[in-house]
């Protein structure tokens, strides 16, 4: 389909770029029939006036070597264009004397050699693939977002009566088994976690804020990941300001802290400490894992952007959508020991 669709574009710019072409070359050629004509008459005029002045004998040895000189046909006498191929210019020297230019006209190929043409197409065809660029890759970004959309939708739709389901049984097993049924219940949480941000891919809607402890939500989301930092040996310290509250939609934002928070445990598969810090509005999320790449740094917001095995390239992408929504400003460095940061401002 995706190719398709890039063919369809591809023919429908190439044919677009090849009328626009032929109708540059039409309107350079008529300037320069113009221009080439113009620059005719001044030459036969100056030779007019140098015979005229010159008070030169119009004779055919003359005319043979002016016709040497300049390139073109001289005759003594009016004449007109044998042909359209042709095309003459007639001045008068004086009473019942003329002097006439005769030449062929300039042609097509002609004009395509001169280096102006050839620095004009040029121009033409760079500003046009410039063009190209700029409007079809969103484009084609749009379009695969729509797709995802729409791919985004079904899923959900036909995954959360499952999960659903599975927790309900889990519930019900916590008595007689609470450990597997925790198990149970963290991975159904994971897989609706998931769920919710695809959904958020496909219809993102705008934070619906109210008055949140922003010490409370990062500890909920240290709790939700605890059993994965304890599996991984990640020591997670939070330090928070118990009085600072805003104006945020909480379950986006632990979406956003849930995301960074896996993000640094994954980085860090045999160990390692994560520090979170809350003050004045903003978060940072360091850890003592390997750090960022170089291609990471560039391209982290980028959706569908990975260097995880088996990652989406989806989790900073939304987190960082959802705090520009709440218009924040989600960035992501190194340390100068080594480890990442994530920094979230509100």
């Amino acid at each position: 389909m995706r190719e398709r669709l890039w063919i369809q574009i591809a023919a429908s710019f190439l044919l677009f770029v090849l009328v626009g072409t032929i109708g540059l070359i039409c309107l350079l050629d008529a300037a320069y029939q113009r221009l080439s004509y113009a620059e005719f008459v001044a030459l036969a005029r100056a030779n007019a006036d140098f015979i005229r002045s010159e008070h030169l004998a119009r004779t055919d040895r003359l005319a043979f070597d002016l016709s040497q000189i300049l390139g073109v046909e001289v005759r003594f006498d009016r004449r007109d264009a044998p042909d359209n191929s042709h095309e003459a210019v007639t001045i008068p020297i004086e009473p019942g004397a003329d002097l006439t230019l005769l030449r062929a006209r300039p042609t097509l190929r002609e004009l395509l050699l001169r280096p102006i043409t050839v620095a004009a197409l040029a121009a033409f065809w760079a500003l046009w693939f410039a063009l190209a660029w700029a409007v079809v890759r969103p484009y084609l970004r749009a379009q695969r977002f729509a797709l995802l959309g729409g791919v985004a939708t079904c899923m959900a739709h036909q995954i959360r009566n499952p999960i659903a389901a599975i927790r309900l049984h889990a519930q019900l097993l916590q008595k007689s088994q609470p450990e597997g049924a925790a198990i149970i219940v963290d991975e159904a949480a994971r897989i609706e976690d998931l769920v919710n941000q695809w959904m958020f891919l496909a219809r993102p809607e705008p934070p619906r804020k109210s008055d949140v402890v922003l010490a409370a939500l990062l500890k909920q989301s240290v709790q939700l990941a605890a059993p994965a930092a304890e599996h991984a040996g990640v020591e997670i310290v939070l330090d928070a300001d118990w009085d600072q509250r805003l104006q945020a939609d909480s379950r986006r934002l632990s979406q956003v802290f849930h995301n960074i928070i896996f993000n640094a445990i994954q980085a860090m598969p045999n160990g390692g400490r994560l520090a979170i810090t809350a003050r004045d509005g903003a978060i940072t999320f360091a850890d003592t894992g390997p750090g960022f790449s170089t291609a990471a740094l560039a391209r982290w917001a980028e959706m569908l952007f990975s260097e995880k095995e088996g990652g989406m390239g989806i989790g900073l992408n939304v987190a960082e959508q959802i705090v520009r929504a709440h218009g924040g400003r989600l960035s992501v460095s190194n340390q100068p020991a080594g480890g990442a940061v994530v920094r979230v401002e509100l």
